[in-house]
């Protein structure tokens, strides 16, 4: 066997033992050298704990437990029961878990973290930790603070390196010995900005905290993305398509010296940005497939309502966490609807990874083995679900039709302890408790309510922070935290003085979305090219080194991006405009998009999405239905059809380039065309082929590999 073969051997055995919580003190230490010194081991740690934690899930309940149907009565009235399985019944259905868990593992992603050679990666302790909230200084998440728009700060350059081991730094191994990792030089911490700081000073400080990773890497940025590349970039990442060609020339032929924060500014009032942030969040929260009886329409449509008001994000997460009633009048009870199950395990799990941006799945059968977080922490989060259930009201049947139901989400006057069992079998109690801060017990206590006060208001700014985190993950294809909803001491963020300052002037905005994403969008991180330079060359996170944005990391198209885009290049005119007429256009998007989408039997419905450079892709590019929509020179309206109008064969290809890659074709690419077109209209017409007929097939080929390029699928 290979070194890296027996490293496998062993990082699997140890995470067998984990489960089993038998590991030594030795064999912890062994465990975390491994994990933390390379992050595909961290990865192969994650997806196994992952799966421990969902095969331990099937084991206890069925995920498509039988949902008690309640007559149209009361709310005091209810009686809902559900099956449980006792102690000792799941005692006996857990042996052997752990096996089929390290037998799994190694098939699914051992191939995986064999694809390349793999370098060490030095992992610095955090810059600071989380503090507790006390119940004296919890607030009401309704009272947000307003933002002050007089702000102003002149901000000096900072000369204060960040808190990461950059890659020019890394540990080398010597022979066989193990890869350990150690703690970076501690610096002096960078100036915070004041909570009445400007906009200006927000982004310049931003600038400064990227810079100083720059300077402590050893390596110089890309030059700035020209326009081109920057109006295309922008419009996928805040509205989901690329621009329209007079889109795209009314900001490339302006001079104004404000124009990128005008185009923002621009694009986040625009109805395609209410549309594509509430199918973000929606394919998020239920994914993009839907499952019993779910009602995806409600739930988009309250998170569309949010998005177009600007509704502060904590007051929308404090909605989700704590909605009644049925899924057809509050969409937001869809996201619980679509994950209580299973004793509200999976909405344990899934409401702190989205919200909060910690994964605690595998702390619900053992303790985290490389910081404070405790099986006994999952369970008291846990406990704040233990009213809720999940029942069927009986509608009152419409004349000449049957008796339907709906899927009703309550909060029953229950109290009580909730009790977990721990790997040795035992029966421990747990309390609703969040972050220090413990809530009663008693039945008269609504517990979701009083979990989404504490999410959403006090001095705890996780919220803020996981937000923040995916949201610039978002923009450049890598937050601050790989994964970047597993948060905390074992995975330290790359530039922690910026997350935590973001995450602070974002909770003093009031949680306003779309100031964030200004902010970042005008960052000069977020403005520079693609390109690698010699000086940067280092800057490579997908060879698992840390992200230091001395350039735009590439990204390939969401499916939904290339939907809407592909219509963009088809015909600009039918382009969405308001949300009430695109609902029967994003029902159809979706149902194009199963092809590429396959759901996990599981119970947070796992997705995977096979639109990733696959035979089905490749297919659909070269011959499916909407390149050929773009391809259509006889609908009114369409790319070709306008282009054909020009009787200038350069402004033809000028043209079809717009249109397809939002920039003009070079020189060189211009020439080259031209005599592609003129040798194929020839030969066309040598085979009979009339020639107005062979012109036009000579410029859809042209069109054709404009779209079926890696310059259009990818975002750059």
């Amino acid at each position: 066997m290979s070194k890296r073969e027996v490293q496998l051997a062993e990082l699997s055995l140890l995470m067998e033992a984990l489960c089993e919580e038998s590991l030594t003190p030795a064999e912890q230490t062994r465990l975390e050298e491994i994990v933390l010194s390379d992050p595909e081991a961290m990865q192969f740690y994650l997806n196994y704990s992952h799966l421990h934690g969902t095969l331990h899930w099937d084991q206890a309940q069925g995920a498509e437990e039988a949902i008690p149907e309640a007559s149209p009565v009361s709310e005091t009235e209810l009686t809902v029961t559900s099956p449980s399985v006792s102690p000792g019944r799941r005692k006996y259905l857990v042996p052997g878990l752990t096996t089929a868990c390290a037998l799994g593992l190694i098939v699914l992603f051992g191939a995986a973290w064999f694809r390349q050679p793999h370098q060490s990666v030095e992992v610095a302790d955090p810059a600071d930790q989380r503090e507790s909230v006390t119940s004296g200084n919890v607030v009401d998440a309704r009272q947000a603070t307003q933002k002050n728009s007089t702000r102003s700060l002149k901000i000096e350059a900072s000369q204060h390196p960040m808190l990461q081991a950059q890659q020019s730094d890394r540990l080398k191994s010597a022979g066989n010995q193990p890869l350990v990792a150690v703690k970076p030089e501690q610096l002096p911490p960078a100036p915070v900005l004041p909570a009445s700081a400007s906009d200006d000073a927000i982004v310049m400080y931003i600038n400064h905290r990227i810079q100083d990773g720059w300077k402590a890497a050893n390596i110089e940025p890309s030059p700035f993305a020209t326009d081109e590349e920057w109006i295309r970039r922008v419009y996928l990442d805040v509205i989901g398509r690329i621009p329209t060609t007079a889109e795209a020339e009314q900001f490339l032929k302006s001079t104004q010296a404000d124009k990128h924060q005008k185009l923002v500014q621009k694009l986040t009032a625009n109805p395609s940005y209410v549309t594509n942030w509430s199918t973000i969040w929606t394919r998020l929260l239920i994914g993009r497939t839907t499952t019993r009886d779910i009602n995806r329409r409600a739930l988009q449509d309250f998170l569309v309502q949010s998005f177009a008001d600007n509704r502060p994000w904590s007051d929308i997460v404090f909605d989700l966490v704590s909605a009644e009633g049925d899924a057809d009048t509050n969409g937001a009870t869809n996201f619980l609807l679509a994950h209580l199950n299973n004793e509200a395990v999976p909405a344990t799990a899934i409401t702190t990874r989205l919200f909060l941006g910690t994964q605690i799945q595998c702390t619900q059968c053992h303790n985290h083995p490389f910081n404070d977080a405790t099986q006994s922490q999952f369970w008291e989060i846990n406990s704040f679900f233990k009213q809720t259930k999940v029942v069927r009201k009986k509608m009152p049947a419409k004349a000449g039709g049957k008796q339907e139901s709906q899927l009703t989400l309550v909060s029953l006057p229950n109290g009580g302890t909730t009790f977990y069992e721990t790997r040795q079998g035992l029966m421990q109690p747990a309390y609703p408790k969040y972050a220090g801060v413990k809530v009663s017990d008693a039945p008269d206590v609504n517990r979701r309510q009083e979990l989404a006060k504490l999410m959403t208001s006090g001095d705890d700014q996780q919220l803020a922070r996981a937000m923040v985190n995916r949201m610039w993950a978002h923009f450049f294809g890598y937050g601050f935290t790989r994964p970047v909803d597993d948060m905390g001491y074992h995975n330290s963020p790359t530039h922690p003085e910026l997350l935590n300052e973001l995450a602070r002037q974002f909770v003093d905005s009031g949680y306003d979305i779309k100031q964030l994403i200004e902010w970042i969008c005008l960052s000069d991180a977020y403005r520079l090219s693609s390109q690698f330079i010699a000086d940067n060359e280092s800057d490579n996170p997908e060879d698992g080194s840390t992200p230091n944005f001395s350039r735009m990391y590439v990204k390939q198209m969401t499916a939904e991006q290339l939907y809407d885009s592909l219509q963009v290049t088809a015909n600009p005119a039918l382009v969405v405009t308001d949300y009430s007429n695109a609902w029967n256009k994003m029902q159809k998007r979706d149902q194009w998009l199963q092809q590429f989408v396959y759901t996990h039997e599981n119970e947070e419905n796992d997705e995977t999405t096979t639109f990733d450079g696959t035979i089905t892709q490749a297919l659909t590019m070269m011959n499916g239905s909407l390149v050929q929509n773009s391809l259509d020179v006889k609908q009114e309206g369409s790319i070709l059809a306008s282009v054909l109008k020009e009787r200038n064969p350069d402004n033809r290809i000028k043209k079809l380039s717009l249109a397809a890659l939002t920039r003009y074709p070079s020189s060189k690419e211009l020439t080259e065309l031209k005599r592609l077109v003129k040798e194929r209209t020839r030969y066309l017409t040598s085979q009979n082929v009339p020639p107005q007929t062979a012109i036009q097939q000579s410029y859809q080929d042209i069109y054709w590999a404009y779209l079926n390029s890696n310059e259009f699928i990818l975002i750059h």
